[in-house]
C-alpha cells in the first residue's frame, strides 16, 4: 500500500500549529498583567477617555489578573463611540488596547434629540468630551430617507472643498437640498441629488471665478437645479 506522506505531513503541521495557538492563549489566560495600555489610533479628537475605556472592563481585568482577550474586545466594542478593538498582551506583560473610534461625518438634529450619522452610516451618539466639526443637518423628521442623508454626508466628507466650506445641510419638503458654507452668507441650492457630482463640478467653477472677482457675497442664493446653469440672486 503507498503511503500518501503529503497528507501526513500536511496534518502534522495543522495539528503542530493548533498546538501551538492552544499553548498561546492558555499562556495569555493565566499570564498576570504589569500594566493596562490604552491606545487609541488618533488622539486629536477622542470621543471617550481612557478612564471611561478601563469602567468597561470587569474587576480582574483591573486587578491585573488573567485576561480574556475575546471577551475584553467584545466589551471594547459594546461602547457606543468604538468602531473596532484590538487586545494583547506584550512580552514586558502589559495589556495594550488598540481602540479605533466610530467616525461622524454628520450631526443631525431631530425634534428631540441631536447625534451623529458615521461613515457606515450608521446613528452615533453625540460625546459630552467633544464635538465633531461636521455639517449640521436639519430637518430631519421630514427630509429624505436615512440613505440619501449619508450620501450626502459621504460625498461632502469625501471632498476636501465641501468638507472645508460646509457647515449645514438643509433637506427641504420638496426633495431640495440646500447647503450653508462656513465663511459666506448665501443659500446653495442643489435641487433634488440626482446629477449631484455635475452641480457640485459647475459651482466649483462658478466658485472660483466669483472669489477672484470678489462677487461672492454679492449674492443671497446661489442655485444649482438648472442643467449646467448657476443662476444667482442678488441681496
Amino acid at each position: 500500500m503507498q503511503i500518501n506522506w503529503s497528507k501526513i505531513i500536511l496534518t502534522l503541521v495543522l495539528i503542530l500549529i493548533g498546538g501551538l495557538f492552544y499553548s498561546t492563549n492558555s499562556i495569555n489566560s493565566k499570564r498576570n498583567i504589569n500594566d493596562i495600555i490604552v491606545d487609541f489610533e488618533s488622539t486629536n479628537k477622542l470621543f471617550i477617555t481612557q478612564d471611561s475605556i478601563l469602567k468597561l472592563l470587569p474587576t480582574s481585568f483591573l486587578n491585573k489578573k488573567s485576561v480574556d482577550i475575546n471577551y475584553l474586545e467584545s466589551l471594547v466594542n459594546s461602547n457606543g463611540f468604538i468602531k473596532n478593538s484590538e487586545a494583547y498582551v506584550s512580552i514586558e506583560g502589559d495589556l495594550i488596547i488598540k481602540v479605533q473610534q466610530r467616525n461622524p461625518i454628520g450631526r443631525i438634529i431631530s425634534e428631540n434629540s441631536i447625534f451623529y450619522i458615521d461613515d457606515e452610516s450608521k446613528i452615533m451618539t453625540t460625546s459630552k468630551i467633544h464635538s465633531s466639526r461636521v455639517p449640521v443637518i436639519f430637518n430631519y423628521s421630514e427630509s429624505f430617507s436615512h440613505d440619501k442623508i449619508y450620501q450626502m454626508c459621504d460625498l461632502i466628507d469625501s471632498d476636501e472643498f465641501l468638507k472645508k466650506n460646509v457647515t449645514r445641510i438643509n433637506f427641504l419638503k420638496n426633495n431640495y437640498i440646500q447647503l450653508n458654507f462656513r465663511d459666506h452668507d448665501f443659500d446653495l441650492v442643489i435641487g433634488e441629488y440626482n446629477n449631484i457630482r455635475k452641480k457640485i463640478k459647475n459651482f466649483k467653477a462658478f466658485y472660483q471665478v466669483a472669489i477672484e472677482n470678489e462677487s461672492l457675497d454679492k449674492y443671497s442664493k446661489i442655485n444649482l437645479q438648472f442643467e449646467n446653469q448657476v443662476v444667482c440672486t442678488n441681496k
